[in-house]
């Protein structure tokens, strides 16, 4: 999700965008001129605090000049291309004004592509301001009505269902929505992963692989009896590197008491250095558990079957060998305490 939509919810210091402050009026042909000279910038030039910087000052210029057309000549066909454009700064730096703008175009246009674009912004607008969903937003509902086959809604959908508070029924059947009606995009791809995990809930966890540093071979029949931490995460990951000291600690604290951690790594193929940074960072880092090296990146085919689309990720596995959590990160010192002293408990 990060990799998704990061543009959704960038932050920016930059000064409000107000078409009343635009001054005198000038003529279309002036306007179009303008936009002419200050092409639209590249994200891909952007690398740092500084090209950010210029990167969003060169996007406000446009999104101002575009307004200045607007309000100058609204039937102009330019307008159906550098709208959008417009309505995606306005996400960025002034959400109110984008509301307030996209609102009114709805009550009052008839251009059914533009009308199509700001349904889309203001569905977006909405789910980027709520914090948790107990269903799928009226406003995102209307861009669905008004665009069923666009992309863009699987998007809108999965992110909702990221931030459900409801059941995993809830969450379940937005994600099997997502996979009905948006069968052939990256999103039904990742919804099918996540509907993977939440119905693996309580089911026996398989993996086996050769452990990248020791050469031995795991399988989670031998592990059975203890509780499995399964850490997604990669050498480029600065989060999950971050973690390491803490996940360091934690199986300092509990392994030998029944507990064994693996790592599933998401570093970058052999040919591209990916296992060897794999062993250097194990090794400096004095990592004890073993590691899955799946050696494809985010193609990684056991990773991408259950939808990891963000790391770290962490499951954990039960003692019986059945999956226990799926969503793990920041949890292990309650997880683990109360599965191990389950498992000193006889079955009934």
């Amino acid at each position: 999700m990060r990799r998704i939509a990061t543009w959704i919810f960038t932050a920016s210091a930059f000064s409000m965008l107000s078409i009343a402050s635009w001054g005198a009026d000038r003529k279309t042909d002036e306007i179009l001129k303008d936009l002419e000279a200050n092409p639209k910038p590249s994200q891909e030039s952007v690398r740092d605090q500084k090209s950010f910087n210029a990167f969003m000052e060169a996007s406000k210029k446009r999104a101002d000049l575009i307004g200045e057309l607007f309000k100058a000549d609204p039937a102009c066909k330019k307008l159906d291309e550098l709208l959008p454009e417009r309505w995606e700064t306005l996400m960025r730096t002034d959400r109110e004004e984008l509301e307030k703008e996209t609102g009114e175009f709805l009550k009052t246009s008839k251009n059914e592509s533009l009308l199509t674009e700001a349904s889309f912004y203001v569905a977006v607008s909405a789910v980027a301001s709520t914090p948790s969903f107990e269903k799928a937003p009226d406003e995102l509902e209307a861009f669905l009505k008004r665009a069923p086959k666009d992309e863009r809604g699987g998007m809108l959908l999965f992110m909702v269902s990221q931030r459900m508070r409801g059941s995993n029924d809830d969450q379940k059947a937005i994600m099997k929505r997502i996979v009905d009606n948006y069968a052939g995009s990256r999103f039904a791809q990742m919804a099918r992963g996540t509907l993977k995990r939440l119905e693996a809930i309580g089911k026996p966890f398989e993996l086996e692989f050769k452990d990248a540093i020791s050469g031995k071979q795991i399988t989670m029949k031998d592990l059975k009896g203890k509780v499995v931490v399964i850490d997604f995460w990669a050498t480029w990951c600065g989060p999950c590197v971050a973690e390491m000291p803490n996940m360091k600690t934690t199986y300092a604290k509990y392994h030998d008491k029944g507990v064994e951690f693996i790592g599933v790594s998401l570093d970058q193929p052999e040919a591209q250095g990916g296992l060897k940074k794999l062993k250097e960072f194990v090794s400096k880092q004095e990592i004890a558990w073993p590691q899955y090296y799946q050696g494809n990146g985010w193609a990684s085919e056991f990773s991408k079957s259950w939808g990891i689309n963000a790391i770290p990720s962490m499951f954990v596995v039960a003692p019986d060998g059945t999956l226990f959590s799926i969503e793990a990160r920041g949890k292990l010192d309650s997880i683990i305490p109360d599965l191990l002293e389950k498992a000193k408990k006889p079955s009934v």
